[in-house]
C-alpha cells in the first residue's frame, strides 16, 4: 500500500465516533449562534417602533413651539416664577393647547404653583406626546405623569421668552428639546430644562443604544451618537454662540 492509499484509508471507529462528535457539536454550537440571531429581530422591530413614535412625539412639540411663537412673536419661557424662587409653570404647560391639549390647558389654575393641591388632577394626566414609549417610567412617587424630554434652557429661557431672531446660530443648528434616559421629571415641572451638551456626558443613560434624539429649532429630529464631539453638543446647545458647527 503506497502513501496515497494511507492517506485515504477509511477511518477507525474511535476516529469515527470522534468525528460525528465534533460533527454534533458543531451543529449544537451552531445552534447555539442561530437562535439568538433569530430573537433580535423581533426586539429590534419593536425598538425601532418606539423610536419613530418617540421622534414623531419630538416633532409634534417642535411644531406646538413654533405655532407658539406664531400667536406670541415669542418661544415659551422655559419655566415662569409666580415669585422668587417660587417655581410655576413650565414650558410643555405653555404649548399644551397647540399639541391639541386646550380642553387640559383650561383646567390649570395659572394663579397657583403647578403643583399645588388645586393643580393636582391636570398634572397627573399622561400626555403622549410627552412620553417616549421606551421609557417604562411614567408616575412620579407623587402621582404625577412624568416627560420623557427636556427643553434647551439655554434656549427656552427662565420667565424670558426668546425671539427666533436672537438664535442668531441658526434655528437648524441649535437644540430646542432633547430625550432623556433618566432624572425624569413631571411634564409641569418647570425644572425640566437642561444643558443638552451635558445629557451626552460619559454615564449618562440613553433611552435607546448609542445615543439620543434631539429636537432643532427647525423642527427636524436627528439621532445624536453618544460619541458625538463634545465641542460640536456646545455648538449645538447655544443659540448664539457663534461656534463653527462640524460634522456630526
Amino acid at each position: 500500500m503506497d502513501d496515497q492509499e494511507l492517506n485515504q484509508a477509511p477511518p477507525t471507529e474511535q476516529s469515527s465516533f470522534l468525528y460525528y462528535t465534533a460533527l454534533t457539536g458543531g451543529i449544537l454550537l451552531l445552534g447555539l449562534i442561530i437562535v439568538p440571531a433569530v430573537l433580535p429581530p423581533v426586539e429590534q422591530s419593536r425598538d425601532a417602533a418606539r423610536r419613530s413614535t418617540s421622534k414623531n412625539n419630538l416633532k409634534q412639540i417642535g411644531l406646538a413651539i413654533h405655532l407658539y411663537d406664531d400667536r406670541h412673536d415669542l418661544l415659551p419661557a422655559g419655566s415662569i416664577e409666580r415669585a422668587a424662587g417660587q417655581p410655576g409653570h413650565s414650558w410643555l404647560t405653555a404649548i399644551l393647547p397647540y399639541i391639541g391639549e386646550e380642553p387640559l390647558y383650561r383646567q390649570i389654575d395659572f394663579n397657583k404653583a403647578w403643583n399645588d393641591p388645586a393643580n393636582q388632577k391636570p398634572f397627573q394626566q399622561l400626555i403622549n406626546a410627552y412620553h417616549n414609549p421606551k421609557i417604562q417610567d411614567t408616575v412620579s412617587p407623587a402621582g404625577y405623569a412624568l416627560s420623557s424630554y427636556q427643553g434647551n434652557q439655554l434656549v427656552l429661557k427662565p420667565n424670558q421668552g426668546t425671539r427666533i431672531s436672537e438664535i442668531r446660530d441658526g434655528v437648524s443648528n441649535t437644540i430646542f428639546a432633547v430625550e432623556t434616559g433618566e432624572d425624569f421629571k413631571p411634564w409641569g415641572d418647570p425644572a425640566n430644562l437642561t444643558n443638552p451638551s451635558q445629557m451626552f456626558a460619559t454615564g449618562k443613560t440613553n433611552p435607546y443604544v448609542g445615543g439620543k434624539h434631539v429636537l432643532f429649532g427647525d423642527g427636524s429630529v436627528r439621532f445624536l451618537s453618544e460619541l458625538t464631539d463634545p465641542a460640536v453638543l456646545k455648538s449645538l446647545s447655544t443659540p448664539d454662540g457663534g461656534e463653527k458647527v462640524g460634522d456630526y
